[in-house]
Formats: C-alpha cells, structure tokens, sequence
C-alpha cells in the first residue's frame, strides 16, 4: 500500500467511528512505514486530543521524540486539533525541542540532485517536488518504467527545510538559486545538448517551475509541465507584465476536485491574454494528486511543450474519467 493511500485508509476508518482501528492502523504502519513515524505519530496524536485523550497525545509526541523524528514547531503550534495541548507545559516543552532541532537542520539543508532514467533520451525533464517532501519520496511518483525508459529525470531538492527531511520553495530567490544551481550540476554530468528540456513540478513545485519558465532572465528553461499548481496569481501577473519569457510554454495538469483549481483558470487566462501558448489537462473528479495514469497525462503534456502535437490535434482541455 502506499502512503498516501493509507492515509486515505485512515481518514475512512476516522469519518467511519473506528478511532480504535485507527490508531491500531497507524501504529502498525509505524513498521512498514519507518521514515514516516514523525507523520503517524502526529495523526495519532490529533485523534487522541479529538478524543479528549491528552496524556495518550503528549505521550505519542514525546515517544516521537524520542525515535528521533521531530517537527516544524509551527506545525505543532498552529494545528487546531491539538488545540488541547497548546496550554500544556509538556506540550511547550516538546515544541522547545523541535524548535532547537529545526534550527539545527536548518543548519545543515542543502541542494541535492538525484537523476534516474535513461540518459540516451531525447526528452529531459526537471521536476520540482511537492512542498514538504524530497527527493526520494518525489523521485519514486517518477519511477514507472515507461516514465524512466522514455526520459532523462534530474530531481533536485530545495535547500529550505521545512520539517523533519521534508523540503519547501517558499523563498522564491532561494529556490531559484536552488534550481539554477542544481540543473548546471546536472548539465556538467550529463550530455543534454540538442535535447528538449522541460522544468516540471507538484503544487508549490510546479508553481516555482511555471515562474522560472516564464521570466526572461532565466535562459535554462523555456517548457514547463505544472502539476496540480499551486499558482500564485499576483507573482505570475508580476513576471508577464515586467520580466515575460516570449518563448514560454507550457502545459498544466489539475483535477477539478483540487483546491487551487479556480487559481488554475484565472492563470490559464493570463496565458491567453499574454500569447503564451498552454495546454490545460483537467481530469474529473481528481483533487490534489498525481493523476492514476500519470505516465500517459504526462506523455500528452510532453507533447505538447515540446511541439510534436500538430496544430489541429490540440486541445485546450481534456476531461479524463
């Protein structure tokens, strides 16, 4: 099973009354799961404050602790499931800790890069992951065979810590620098001349990709595929109308169900407005995920920023069961 889908597990076993199973689920996944005990614990500790139980919720967060995993504290401070916890010396105590460890990973973050795939292809693609994951979570969503026969991937990671081995783009300067940084490592080893080079990326990932595509003076990339993007309007109207890539283009993936989706058409205007050429796939009911055929969306999407589709066969949009 993966993660994701046990998480979605335990959700139905909550809205279902089965708190009891719940907890059993979690804590059995603690083994099959075992980079994941600071995500289980914590889910563990909101169903016992929803329940009441605080001694039980203090005890799963120092028991974390004490395996070595911690938190942003500001995840802790700002959860309102643990609202019962917040007045609690214990509680402030365990989000001293992490405060303290936080800082000290903050520390030592750096840039990585991790490339798979097959070096041979014609297609290169730069993927920027989601906010609060990293390089070995994001780098198996883009581990199907077809993805890694069919493409070169260079994977990097954000040097900005966000909680336990989990990584954001939230400095947009930072992670430029991040990217620019990482994508000339990957030009040093590998041989990508003459190939087509597409900066991609999931929600806050994909938002960061979209911008450097779109600004000028960045002459790395001029593709862009965003996954369900995490757009932020004001800073997209600020690059077209000041720092416009004319050579952009791009193609965005989202499902109707994702919560940015409104953000998602108001950018595909924009694109309109500006002459940016870019291809909207919507697929039904799909909310902030990888679509279920991920490695055929993506094919389409490729396609079409790299300018193999002919004029008659493009699509403004695609509805996907």
């Amino acid at each position: 099973m993966k993660f994701v889908d046990l998480q979605k597990h335990v959700i139905e076993l909550v809205q279902e009354d089965r708190s009891t199973e719940a907890l059993m689920v979690m804590e059995e996944a603690k083994k099959n799961y075992p980079n994941k005990i600071d995500r289980l614990g914590h889910w563990k500790a909101n169903l016992y404050s929803i329940e009441g139980k605080s001694e039980e919720a203090l005890a799963e967060l120092n028991q974390v602790l004490a395996s070595g995993f911690w938190w942003n504290p500001e995840i802790l401070t700002t959860d309102p499931e643990l609202g019962i916890l917040k007045n609690s010396s214990e509680f402030k105590n365990i989000v001293s800790k992490c405060q303290l460890m936080f800082e000290e990973g903050k520390e030592a973050a750096h840039a990585e890069l991790k490339v798979l795939g097959n070096s041979l292809a014609d297609t290169v693609i730069f993927p920027l992951h989601w906010k609060g994951s990293n390089i070995e979570d994001f780098s198996k969503q883009w581990s199907e065979e077809v993805l890694i026969s069919n493409y070169l991937l260079g994977i990097p990671q954000s040097s900005q810590l966000f909680s336990y081995a989990c990584y954001s783009w939230d400095d947009i300067d930072i992670a430029s620098r991040d990217v620019r940084t990482t994508f000339n490592e990957f030009e040093k080893s590998y041989n990508l001349n003459g190939k087509d080079i597409i900066i991609a990326g999931a929600s806050q990932g994909a938002n960061i990709a979209a911008q450097l595509s779109l600004k000028s003076d960045v002459e790395e990339f001029d593709e862009f595929i965003a996954i369900v993007p995490a757009f932020e309007i004001s800073e997209l109207e600020n690059i077209l109308t000041t720092n416009l890539n004319g050579k952009a283009r791009g193609c965005i993936i989202t499902g109707d169900k994702d919560p940015y989706y409104e953000n998602v058409l108001k950018a595909v205007t924009l694109f309109e407005a500006y002459n940016i050429p870019c291809k909207l796939i919507v697929i039904k009911d799909m909310g902030h995920t990888l679509p279920n055929d991920f490695q055929e969306v993506l094919e389409e999407a490729v396609n079409f920023v790299t300018n193999i589709e002919t004029e008659e066969s493009m699509a403004n949009s695609r509805a996907s069961n």
